[in-house]
């Protein structure tokens, strides 16, 4: 769940969302605003989460300020568009939705097309088709991404080493994984971790999305309850 606390009184409107959706079909786009409920549900996470990384690590000192606004605008914008989109989900988009979700909690099995068709009791080019249409991937790069996602958690969070990484991220080949994990972030593993160290200060707990092996997770998501959170004890060691 991401909360926003704003620095200057909200401004908050009585709007039905039949009436919003309409207003964004009918003005032009210079004319729009963003308007957020108070509460709602990504269907598409994935590029409110990598602007939400870059949010958080941004350093804290005044030249940076700059850049964290510009990245929360962008943020905005990008909740605010998948909010609208998601008031036209057809039944193809929430099927694939679930698709999305099934593979998500077995993404630890061996996962082809064909046995995803299979479980799934659907025919695979069917599969296929509605997946891209609907996701704008294949489900192996939704595959590939979702283990990217948990890679990235594992550098920030722990002191893994690569290659342990890529074993507990469900990748059978640490040069496979180094491979893709650059095509996707255009960044190796160590590059990442060091780029990125302060998003498990800033954020101590683990988005409930990303499937992290639940062994790890359990030892990495928690808070003492005096608050006193020491750096060291969101580290696995190796």
């Amino acid at each position: 769940m991401v909360t926003f606390f704003s620095r200057f009184k909200e401004s908050k409107i009585n709007l039905k969302e039949s009436d919003l959706i309409a207003s964004v079909k009918n003005n032009p786009s210079k004319d729009r605003k963003i308007l957020l409920p108070n509460k709602f549900t990504l269907a598409d996470y994935e590029q409110s989460v990598i602007l939400i990384h870059q949010i958080l690590s941004s350093r804290s000192e005044s030249s940076y300020l700059q850049m964290r606004d510009y990245l929360t605008s962008a943020l905005l914008i990008q909740l605010f568009n998948s909010y609208i989109s998601n008031s036209y989900i057809n039944e193809e988009d929430s099927r694939a939705s679930f698709i999305k979700e099934w593979i998500r909690a077995h993404i630890s099995s061996t996962l082809t097309v064909p046995g995803i068709a299979k479980q799934l009791e659907l025919n695979p080019d069917y599969l296929t088709r509605i997946f891209k249409k609907c996701t704008g991937m294949t489900m192996l790069q939704y595959l590939n991404h979702l283990k990217i996602e948990v890679a990235t958690t594992l550098l920030v969070r722990t002191e893994m080493s690569v290659k342990q990484i890529s074993s507990r991220a469900y990748f059978n080949d640490s040069k496979v994984f180094i491979r893709k994990f650059h095509q996707e972030l255009v960044l190796s593993p160590t590059e990442y971790r060091k780029s990125y160290h302060l998003i498990h200060l800033n954020n101590p707990h683990i988005d409930p999305q990303i499937p992290i092996p639940k062994d790890i997770a359990d030892s990495i998501d928690f808070i003492p309850e005096n608050g006193n959170i020491k750096e060291n004890d969101f580290l696995v060691k190796k």
